[in-house]
């Protein structure tokens, strides 16, 4: 009886032990994996609120430097003088660090061609070089005296740099030697939408070409002589106003012109209009 009431205990120990060790390994073992989610759950809670902060900047940054204004205009050219018909407009939307020319300073072959024949192709291949240029074309047919034409020009251009933009016009006087006309670098910046201004434009002279006002040397209606000649027989060479033509009437016998090609400055007014993008 003794030795039985002995292995009842025994045995009672024996699994008394092997149920507490499950027990104890099965909670620790639960806490462990509960713990190690937690942890995984927040370091991918915080990758996700990092991912979607660093992509709400890039959007924002993005949206902010694409961000853009449409910028349109109408420019109207009128023909001032009596007898010097205008040759095509050409126009530019640039910023200040291009210039089509400098007084006092030589014209570009492109100006030069403008100013002796009213050809414009010359002087629009080297605009649309430039990096600060952002329109750059021509109007076609000559613009008679008392005549007048009109052109519009629109741009895409982001809207921190709106305020930065000019306008450039340029035009031979057909009925001289090298004589030219328009705007050089008006600045735009203060002209609101449906806001106006009027400039009216000088005469200039590219310094290229003689004034000799030779039959053979003018090639507008009142000659029919030769426009670009690449030999700058002016001693100038430099871009200056225009002193005005002597003709014929006036004792320059060998003259093709005669008063009536003669001008006062202004010889073109030009209006430009902003217009709603």
């Amino acid at each position: 009886m003794n030795y039985q009431w002995f292995g009842f205990i025994g045995m009672a120990l024996v699994l008394s032990g092997c149920g507490g060790s499950d027990s104890k390994t099965n909670h620790t073992t639960s806490s462990t994996m509960a713990t190690s989610s937690a942890m995984a759950s927040s370091a991918m809670t915080s990758s996700m609120m990092a991912s979607s902060t660093e992509s709400s900047s890039s959007a924002l940054a993005s949206s902010s430097a694409m961000a853009m204004t449409r910028l349109s205009y109408s420019v109207k050219v009128t023909n001032l003088t009596t007898a010097q018909p205008l040759s095509p407009f050409a126009y530019a939307l640039h910023k200040a660090s291009f210039k089509p020319f400098t007084v006092g300073m030589p014209a570009s072959m492109g100006v030069e061609v403008i100013a002796e024949s009213g050809v414009t192709a010359d002087y629009l291949s080297e605009a649309r070089a430039d990096v600060a240029v952002i329109i750059a074309d021509a109007t076609t047919g000559m613009t008679a005296p008392g005549n007048y034409k009109e052109f519009t020009l629109t741009a895409m251009v982001p809207t921190a740099e709106e305020s930065e933009f000019y306008l450039s016009v340029l035009s031979m006087l057909v009925n001289t030697n090298d004589a030219l006309t328009g705007l050089n670098s008006l600045a735009l910046n203060q002209l609101a939408i449906g806001q106006s201004r009027t400039i009216d434009a000088l005469s200039y002279d590219a310094g290229t070409e003689n004034n000799t006002e030779l039959q053979a040397s003018i090639p507008g209606p009142a000659a029919g002589g030769e426009g670009f000649n690449a030999q700058r027989d002016d001693i100038a060479n430099q871009v200056t106003l225009h002193p005005g033509v002597i003709t014929r009437d006036d004792g320059n016998t060998d003259s093709v012109l005669t008063q009536m090609h003669r001008w006062d400055n202004p010889v073109a007014r030009i209006t430009i209009t902003r217009l709603a993008p």
